[in-house]
């Protein structure tokens, strides 16, 4: 077993809006607070395969930590494979996504790696459809805790961050060139996904599908699914609560604009922006599917005293209850006289951020999820 004062090794690499690579420092702090050294990598930056030799001849590393499959082994073959091998600690994988995208990252001959994923019914679909026998584990994403804005000061009443990256309509219509059969497949699956969004997706695509089915088989239906969906919620959530004074960040949201006008469209803000803004707000929206699981929005928002409105997920379910957070109806549809009641009773609102934020503190930081990784490369006891 290795001990504090050993080092731990984190990659950092590039991410859209700076959201990802802000993560790597905050799982460093955490790993600094259990008292170990902490060495950040650059892949993005030359030499930086010298910077992890030079880590490795001055001293002990405990393990190597790659947040988004920073750092891992390009494919199977690379030769950093042998270079990880040949350091025989523990490599771990923090993926922030599901692992039907991310079969390349996870299918790799590393002796002691470990992956770790948001969804809890990860594990199950990687031992089926990618590496039986490896070791996978359960993740929740993290924050890092900042003071809480007075309520009163607070001038944003709602608030959701997140892209719109198609008009969910156009990419449905896509479909039909794909041929009748493939089409109606889609059309069943999403239909069963809507029904209830915490079940894991690749059941609703087992349904429809046959449930002996390869990955290969499988991974376009999931992704082509997946992609409408998250569309799809956000814009029917959006729309659903446009009467009240929302405020929504993210790029491609302009062509909804005009027929929106109470609606706040900002564009794209960087994770500072927008962390800036969280903290403005008296209320987060988080519609995501609650296969998912996790999203950083839920914690980055408790983490500075904002309440949350959130879709379900079986973890959240088992992490929080009615006082912590707001669970968003399964339809769009009932969210207008669902949330009217909570968003005109600023106490209650106020009540339930305080109530989040030390659910937080107690066990959902950046500082938690470290010890976690810790005990799964079995570098603490």
């Amino acid at each position: 077993m290795r001990s504090p004062g050993d080092t731990v090794v984190l990659f950092r690499g590039e991410s859209n809006f700076g959201n990802i690579g802000s993560m790597v420092p905050a799982l460093a702090a955490g790993f600094q607070d259990a008292g170990f050294m902490t060495k950040v990598i650059d892949i993005r930056e030359a030499g930086h395969e010298a910077d992890l030799s030079q880590v490795a001849q001055a001293g002990r590393i405990a393990a190597l930590v790659c947040v988004s499959g920073f750092g891992l082994p390009p494919a199977p073959e690379s030769q950093a494979v042998d270079l990880f091998n040949g350091l025989d600690v523990p490599v771990i994988g923090v993926f922030l996504d599901h692992p039907f995208c991310l079969r390349d990252r996870i299918d790799l001959p590393l002796n002691n790696f470990h992956a770790c994923f948001p969804a809890g019914h990860a594990a199950r679909f990687c031992e089926r459809f990618i590496r039986p026998e490896g070791r996978y584990h359960h993740l929740p994403h993290g924050a890092v805790a900042r003071p809480a804005r007075d309520w009163a000061d607070r001038d944003i009443p709602l608030l959701l961050t997140g892209s719109l990256f198609l008009p969910p309509d156009d990419q449905r219509r896509q479909w039909r060139d794909h041929g009748t059969d493939v089409e109606r497949r889609l059309n069943d699956i999403t239909d069963i996904v809507w029904q209830d969004l915490s079940r894991p997706l690749e059941d609703a695509v087992l349904d429809v599908i046959g449930n002996e089915v390869t990955f290969d088989a499988l991974f376009p239906y999931m992704k082509t699914v997946d992609d409408y969906v998250r569309n799809a919620q956000r814009l029917a959530v959006v729309k659903n609560l446009s009467h009240l004074p929302l405020c929504v960040v993210g790029p491609g949201w302009d062509i909804y604009a005009d027929a929106m006008p109470n609606v706040r469209f900002t564009g794209q803000k960087t994770i500072d922006e927008a962390l800036a803004m969280i903290d403005r707000a008296k209320a987060v929206l988080n519609p995501f599917p609650g296969y998912n699981d996790s999203h950083e929005r839920v914690v980055n928002a408790m983490a500075g005293g904002t309440a949350v409105l959130s879709s379900r997920s079986p973890f959240y379910a088992a992490a929080f209850d009615a006082a912590d957070m707001f669970f968003l109806p399964n339809d769009a549809g009932d969210l207008p006289g669902a949330a009217a009641d909570l968003m005109a009773d600023d106490g209650r609102l106020a009540a339930m951020a305080a109530s989040g934020r030390r659910k937080f503190l107690d066990g959902h930081t950046w500082g938690h999820r470290a010890g976690h990784v810790a005990r799964i490369a079995g570098i603490v006891p």
